[in-house]
């Protein structure tokens, strides 16, 4: 929570707020900024810092009253809180003595003008400054920016105050009365591009500030993706200043107004807006929560459970015949009538095992002396042991099992492809059978502990008195925490969004992942003593020379992928051409299509859908859900889909519509800038690539158009170079990917990475077990000493 200590009105809708936010202040720098989130419904808001105070440890912000997000913050007076502030966020402006500059703020752009203005005065230039608004009552911050200007010129539209006239005016008298290198211009678009059209008359490099549409403002969800120079670039990673001659002005025009019939919507039921401040999860997890609070552990040791020399399991082997184990036929797992759960957002599809058929299922484990199914996972789960505990309806030792070396089995239980991992190494496939079902039994057993109350704890060692720093709290982060604190190590987690859970929060549907899933899990973590920090970005609110400072003695960077790929065909930046990362952000983590919430969404009638992984099944399957009529396109066959076969099975059974061997070329859009048609080419699978995987091929001159209103952009992902850049002396691998050794140890010694960050792209076990692996090797180098 971050207190508002002064608020200030300038006009009937523009105020100032003087919040306390002592990191942001310390790091921020002139053209940065920061997302707001007001309260627990609220949306993710870009804003400009306006000024900061370090002293005071506070940083100020000018918010016009302009759609729902805004006029709720405005509301807020000194004393008050806001829910979640992270920054600062973007690249700060480029300052040096390049001789005499204007600087131009239009209405609330004088307010991020002021830092810029000051900055530039003192690296020795001379500051001319054009301030406007339509009217005086608009015109802020005046005092402020003529202490640090040597000329400055106000202008007003009706005339009321200063000069008659629009910005442009005061630009031109002083391009007109001296020579002028370099044209600062913040403030409406509309303003920034014709002040723009006008310093190209005269030959002056002019720098405007983009203030668009976001979500996260850490590029990970690429709505303020917009075309810079004939490219593709994110406002919030490469900007949010640029080269105002090469911005494509129209295109920001029109993606500007994305949202705007469904804001006016949110705006007409404001008050019901104002009332909906309570997370509805709260109660929910507040229950988990508390059963997991009465935790008992099973108290006999994890060397009994696990021994598969003990009595009891020697006992359990004999009980059955290896054939009859074999003769069992492999459980199936209840799920929801597809035709229902194609309406339900939040239900999960799986319904989960009964004691009774999981018992049965965990009997066709032969308990192989040497069980290849644990070489196949990426964590090294002890999966005979927790499975044989099942067997003897022991179902919490085999919890405690599985929490021996796994931080997340619920989670892991619903999410990882089993069928290619431990599953696949099952001896029952070498006898021409059904291998048995790990990944169902892991998941019962973990939410049979969760659902009793009697939550048990792994065993930590006494606390060795060093610190370590984890960046991000996805998969990876948290196993990594999770076997760092059984270390006895003091385990700091950094998260760079509000809530904690990365991918597993935000890319994840609730129909696969309920969150009350993921926040108990956490919740455990919490328990053995890790230490989470939201709204806090590395290499941006704190450096990691700081931490180092601070005492942290290791650092273990799960920052993951996040940066969406697009496939750079005419039209993608079209309205409602979306990445499925920001697509899941708006549904699952700011729960846009609850009408309570801030967080605008269009929603679809004719989704297109471009991929074949999980992420794009997640997309489609959520689109269904929202009511539309869903076709996935992909350019290989079905075969080659990298998708688990049980989401593509549970997609056709919702009724999604399959377009194998077909890919986009381009898309069109309608008279608002938003898509209508997509066209695909047809293609044929040629020879197999480096993947394996036969390649796709043109079939020349056959396309197929499809009308359609929405288009989500599943195909992949790539690291995020926003905490890579930022630490000086690491070695980079391909696409800004961090460079490892086989233990996860970086080129900077006390740096260790894991996850979609060093893989580029990964599965939540295969995160887990990068996280493990780090854990155990830092843990080596700490205690050595070197």
């Amino acid at each position: 929570m971050f207190k508002i200590v002064r608020k200030k009105q300038f006009s009937e809708k523009v105020f100032l707020f003087e919040i306390e936010a002592p990191l942001i202040a310390k790091s921020r720098k002139a053209g940065n900024f920061v997302i707001v989130r007001v309260d627990n419904k609220g949306e993710r808001m870009p804003l400009t810092i306006a000024d900061a105070d370090t002293r005071k440890g506070t940083i100020t912000l000018v918010v016009q009253e302009v759609g729902l997000s805004s006029i709720k913050l405005c509301r807020l007076n000194g004393g008050d809180f806001i829910a979640d502030i992270v920054g600062p966020l973007g690249n700060p402006t480029h300052i040096e003595n390049f001789g005499t500059v204007v600087c131009a703020g239009g209405g609330v752009g004088v307010a991020p003008m002021l830092p810029i203005v000051r900055a530039l005065k003192a690296a020795g230039n001379r500051v001319l400054s054009v301030i406007a608004g339509r009217n005086r009552e608009l015109i802020i911050l005046e005092d402020e920016i003529r202490d640090s200007s040597d000329e400055t010129i106000v202008m007003t539209d009706d005339g009321s105050y200063g000069e008659k006239g629009v910005v442009t005016v005061g630009i031109e008298r002083f391009i007109k009365q001296e020579h002028i290198d370099k044209v600062f211009a913040i403030g409406p678009p509309v303003m920034m591009k014709f002040s723009c059209m006008l310093t190209q008359k005269y030959n002056i490099p002019t720098d405007v500030s983009l203030n668009t549409i976001m979500v996260d403002g850490t590029g990970m969800c690429g709505a303020c993706r917009l075309t810079i120079g004939g490219k593709t670039k994110f406002v919030c990673i490469d900007g949010p200043e640029f080269d105002g001659a090469l911005v494509d002005w129209d295109e920001m025009f029109r993606r500007m107004g994305t949202f705007r019939r469904v804001e006016q919507d949110e705006l007409e039921h404001f008050e019901e807006h104002l009332a909906a401040v309570v997370d509805d999860n709260t109660e929910n997890v507040a229950e988990e929560a508390h059963a997991a609070s009465d935790a008992q552990n099973v108290e006999c040791p994890i060397e009994t459970l696990t021994n598969r020399n003990e009595e009891w399991r020697k006992e359990l082997r004999v009980a059955i015949k290896p054939k009859e184990r074999a003769a069992i036929e492999r459980v199936v797992m209840p799920e929801l009538e597809p035709g229902y759960r194609s309406t339900t957002r939040k239900e999960e599809v799986n319904t989960g095992l009964t004691k009774e058929m999981a018992m049965t299922e965990a009997k066709r484990c032969l308990d192989c002396a040497k069980p290849s199914c644990v070489e196949g996972c990426p964590v090294n789960i002890d999966i005979p042991s927790f499975i044989k505990n099942i067997e003897r309806g022991e179902i919490l030792a085999a919890a405690k099992v599985l929490k021996n070396t796994s931080a997340l089995p619920a989670v892991c239980g619903r999410v990882c492809p089993q069928e290619k991992q431990c599953e696949s190494r099952c001896i029952h496939l070498k006898m021409n059978g059904q291998a048995v079902a790990i990944g169902y039994l892991e998941r019962f057993a973990a939410d049979y502990e969760r659902e009793s109350g009697n939550v048990s704890l792994p065993d930590k060692v006494a606390a060795n008195g060093m610190k370590v720093a984890v960046v991000g709290s996805g998969p990876a982060g948290l196993s990594f925490a999770g076997d760092m604190v059984k270390k006895g190590y003091e385990v700091h987690v950094f998260e760079a969004l509000h809530e904690i859970g990365g991918v597993l929060k935000y890319g994840i549907p609730e129909f696969r992942l309920p969150n009350r899933i993921v926040d108990v899990e956490i919740d455990n973590l919490k328990k053995l003593g890790v230490e989470f920090h939201t709204d806090c970005i590395i290499g941006k609110t704190i450096q990691v020379e700081e931490l180092e400072e601070d005492g942290f003695k290791g650092i273990f960077v799960a920052s993951g992928a996040g940066l969406p790929n697009f496939m750079g065909i005419p039209g993608e930046n079209s309205i409602n051409i979306m990445s499925s990362n920001e697509y899941l952000t708006r549904v699952n983590l700011m729960d846009a299509a609850d009408p309570t919430t801030d967080t605008p969404i269009n929603i679809g009638k004719k989704v297109l859908v471009v991929g074949g992984g999980n992420t794009a099944m997640d997309s489609c399957r959520t689109a269904k859900r929202l009511g539309a009529d869903v076709t996935i396109v992909y350019r290989r066959s079905e075969k080659e889909m990298p998708a688990r076969l049980e989401e593509v099975k549970h997609a056709k059974e919702e009724g999604i519509n399959f377009l194998t061997l077909h890919n986009p070329i381009r898309y069109e859009a309608d008279e608002n800038g938003a898509v209508c048609k997509a066209v695909l080419q047809v293609m044929e699978l040629g020879e197999p690539d480096e993947s394996g995987r036969r390649s796709p091929v043109a079939v020349e001159g056959k396309t197929v158009t499809l009308d359609v209103d929405q288009v989500i952009v599943a195909i992949g992902v790539s690291p995020n170079p926003l905490v890579p850049s930022s630490i000086q002396g690491l070695e980079l691998g391909r696409k800004n990917t961090i460079a490892v050794n086989d233990g996860m140890q970086s080129s900077r010694h006390e740096i260790y990475a894991g996850g979609d960050i060093v893989r580029g792209g990964a599965t939540v076990i295969l995160a887990m077990g990068d996280g493990r692996r780090a854990a155990e090797n830092m843990d080596r180098q700490l205690r050595n000493g070197k």
